[in-house]
């Protein structure tokens, strides 16, 4: 072959379309955090069009992005399904199959609504978003990694005309080792006769295992929590009766740290105990495990733990009373935590790291790419992508080494 062929053909490759890989990204985990990190990838791309299942963006348990990302060649896709932050943390280490909207989802980019579930993809998360260290779980194997992604903070909640505003740790010691105590205990006036019952998540949510870490009671403990029935569509609940947590309900069907047992199961969403707490509780069945009637015409109080995006709608759209921990207040309004202070300087202690996982050793090309934006100013550092759910780790003039740990400079 003469020469000037040689350099010809050469020419042409070089000027030919350089082949651009697509990419596939599976993220899972915690449901409280969801909200942040939805709005963190959305913002996190250069240009994108997606789609979500669920009540509203923020509260999908399902969405699909595709799209350019920075430093990333060809479509970048990114799935999230949010389970919790325990289960998150068991299917990254165990590379166990999680459903993910299939990629040939319908988007747009103004956000497809509604996009159908009936024939979710099984795939294996590259990452998962936790609440909790991955030593405060079952499936701490030593095969993940992570980073610190961001605070999030917790705040206890009542129910709709409740007329308690504290409560310590040992006051939810004492309810949660029972499930009921007399109203008097958490406001000191013998007057008060009413109950209050104990509701709140299953032993998956990254919620539940900070609240039981954080007020000593014991993250691996069983507790005693009830569910509601409710009557009525927000803001205007009622709640009709309690029961004891039944066994084999579906709700509690992850058994991470405790068998089915009676009483310790809860709810799969903080969602769901927003909407309980919205409602009002003057005249409620209580009931044991098995369905019998303990009791009827009962009116009483009920509460809970919640993430902060969570507490906001329970307060501020179906009327829940948030409440001070250990004589703090944290304050919550519709673009974020009014008092952050308290977090950053140590004096509202009832907060965790968001923790983002991965496989020790995976965080290599696009996927090391994608977590260093996730991670930075586009994505979690940044106040308006967390939203009400927590504070940027930047921000922060205290830390603490463990769930429930000490907070100190």
């Amino acid at each position: 072959m003469k020469i000037k062929n040689i350099l010809a053909i050469a020419v042409v490759a070089a000027l030919a379309p350089v082949a651009m890989a697509d990419i596939t990204i599976n993220v899972t985990g915690a449901t409280a955090f969801r909200a942040a990190a939805l709005n963190s990838i959305k913002n996190s791309y250069t240009s994108m069009t997606y789609a979500y299942n669920g009540a509203s963006f923020t509260s999908s348990t399902y969405a699909i992005f595709k799209g350019t990302y920075p430093g990333i060649s060809g479509v970048t896709t990114i799935r999230t399904s949010f389970s919790g932050s325990v289960e998150g943390v068991r299917d990254v280490a165990g590379q166990l199959n999680v459903p993910f909207l299939p990629t040939t989802t319908t988007t747009s980019g103004s956000g497809t609504a509604s996009a159908p579930t009936g024939s979710l993809d099984s795939a294996t998360p590259q990452l998962a978003f936790s609440d909790v260290f991955a030593s405060s779980t079952p499936y701490d194997n030593g095969t993940v990694a992570g980073a610190n992604a961001g605070i999030i903070a917790f705040r206890f909640v009542a129910n709709q005309g409740a007329t308690i505003t504290n409560i310590t740790a040992q006051q939810f010691r004492a309810l949660a080792g029972n499930g009921v105590q007399p109203l008097s205990l958490f406001t000191g006036n013998a007057t008060d006769t009413k109950s209050v019952y104990l509701t709140g998540r299953n032993d998956g949510s990254g919620t539940r295992v900070t609240t039981l870490a954080e007020t000593g009671y014991g993250y691996a403990n069983a507790v005693n929590q009830w569910k509601g029935v409710t009557s009525g569509s927000e803001p205007s609940v009622t709640v009709t009766s309690l029961q004891i947590w039944p066994t084999g309900d579906g709700l509690n069907v992850s058994n991470n740290y405790n068998n089915d047992t009676a009483a310790n199961g809860g709810y799969n969403s903080g969602g769901s105990i927003a909407t309980l707490l919205g409602g009002t509780s003057t005249s409620v069945t209580t009931k044991d495990a098995t369905g019998a009637t303990i009791a009827t015409g009962e009116n009483l109080v009920i509460l809970s733990y919640l993430g902060t995006n969570d507490s906001y709608v329970a307060a501020v759209t179906n009327g829940a009373v948030p409440l001070s921990y250990n004589g703090s207040t944290l304050n919550v309004g519709s673009g974020g935590i009014t008092n952050p202070e308290v977090i950053r300087n140590g004096s509202y202690t009832f907060w965790g790291y968001e923790h983002l996982f991965w496989v020790d050793g995976s965080r290599t090309g696009d996927l090391d790419t994608f977590v260093t934006a996730l991670l930075g100013t586009n994505g979690l550092d940044n106040a308006t992508n967390l939203g009400n759910a927590g504070l940027q780790i930047s921000t922060m003039n205290v830390s603490r080494g463990d769930d429930g740990g000490l907070v100190g400079p």
